[in-house]
């Protein structure tokens, strides 16, 4: 009888968030990153991250060493860089971090048309556990009826739907998408176990803080022109959109 391997070695796609440098000014770094961890704590604690140096002017004025220290000690846990050139690939290397090259990753697609608030599309991990053969389970639903007050948490392993007034300082957080039928002044994280095809929906956007599969925007990022409006939340390659509805 043969003996079973000892591991498994498979090709995988995965979620990261990604920190572009536009300047090699770590402590300008350091108080913008601190600033973003503080607003969504639970959202960066232990979370991988890739460095992208693509879009440095002089990368060889960086302290890549630094910038990984300082990133290390706001929580995240660096694993690679891509771009910045061979000098900083070596240094990365010799870093412990992983190197990536542009041809390594997806080419960013069209954002595909927003699915019906009542049909969400079936998430990577559906697909992934489905049995050849058998139609995937679907992931528990959490509905939520009563306001969701300042300081409360609410947390589905699935969709959340919630059908009441969101306030500032509370926090919704799904694994799947996120529906809000009322005013959405809080925090709105979803897809957080890295379903890119998570969306949020809402009446009224006037969150604080909304992010899907690591990708975030806070308040000051979110279009003027959509405060207060029935808007949706996806991801279109890297970038997080915030479009009205």
């Amino acid at each position: 009888m043969a003996a079973s391997p000892p591991f498994r070695l498979k090709g995988s796609l995965v979620t990261l968030s990604i920190l572009k440098p536009l300047s090699t000014d770590l402590s300008e770094i350091e108080a913008g990153l601190a600033a973003r961890v503080a607003q969504a704590p639970a959202l960066f604690d232990r979370a991988p991250l890739l460095i992208d140096l693509a879009d440095l002017t002089d990368p060889a004025a960086l302290d890549l060493p630094g910038l990984r220290a300082l990133i290390a000690g706001l929580g995240f846990v660096p694993v690679a860089v891509r771009g910045g050139g061979d000098a900083l690939a070596t240094e990365a290397a010799a870093l412990g971090l992983g190197v990536l090259g542009e041809a390594r990753l997806p080419v960013d697609a069209e954002p595909a048309p927003p699915p019906a608030p009542d049909e969400p599309p079936l998430s990577a991990a559906d697909i992934a556990e489905a049995t050849p053969g058998s139609p995937p389970e679907p992931a528990p639903t959490r509905l939520v009826t009563q306001p969701v007050r300042s300081g409360q948490q609410v947390y589905s392993r699935g969709d959340l739907i919630v059908m009441a007034p969101v306030s500032p300082g509370a926090e919704l957080l799904a694994e799947g998408h996120i529906h809000v039928y009322g005013p959405l002044r809080g925090r709105a994280l979803a897809g957080l176990r890295g379903d890119t095809t998570a969306r949020i929906y809402c009446r009224a956007l006037d969150a604080e803080l909304v992010a899907v599969a690591g990708c975030f925007q806070v308040a000051d990022d979110i279009d003027p022109a959509l405060r207060g409006r029935p808007a949706q939340v996806y991801l279109s390659g890297e970038d997080l959109v915030t479009a009205a509805l």
